[in-house]
């Protein structure tokens, strides 16, 4: 697929892993390989929601793409207990689905994506949902103060009294 574009966090990435957590094995394993071929990433699956907790807290994927339907717990629920995970916290999320809750994805920033889908489709909302999660990152990072902003002003201060 010429001409897609990749955000800057493709070529630095926390981890260049997404996690598929798909129960359908053939449809898993095409995101799989269309991911690993069309991508600068690498895939891993899980095909349910117990499985992907304990893969992601050891590969600390760059991205989730959860489908919603799971056979032991629904693709929600695996998004929030990874959130509280240390290792997974921030990850970004798609969802799939035929059926999606929007506002619950909304809530919680997830992405929604509608199957059935298109392969373009599915990798333009990759590409969105890490460039969208790298510039909140880098938005966090600009609006912390820095130390070195910070002591000046106290010197100034500790020298007026």
């Amino acid at each position: 697929m010429s001409g897609l574009v990749f955000p800057p966090a493709a070529q630095r990435p926390r981890s260049a892993i997404i996690l598929i957590v798909e129960d359908d094995a053939d449809f898993g394993k095409f995101l799989e390989e269309v991911i690993n071929s069309e991508t600068p990433y690498q895939a891993a699956l899980a095909d349910n929601g117990s499985c992907a907790l304990e893969k992601a807290k050891r590969l600390r994927p760059c991205l989730l793409l959860l489908d919603y339907k799971l056979p032991d717990i629904n693709g929600l629920e695996v998004f929030d207990r990874l959130q509280e995970m240390e290792e997974t916290r921030g990850t970004p999320a798609i969802m799939m689905s035929a059926d999606l809750p929007y506002e619950e994805l909304q809530q919680r920033g997830i992405h929604p994506l509608r199957k059935p889908m298109d392969i373009r489709r599915v990798i333009r909302v990759i590409t969105h949902a890490l460039a969208t999660s790298e510039e909140q990152q880098l938005a966090r990072t600009q609006q912390q103060p820095q130390p070195s902003q910070q002591q000046p002003r106290q010197q100034l201060v500790r020298a007026q009294f």
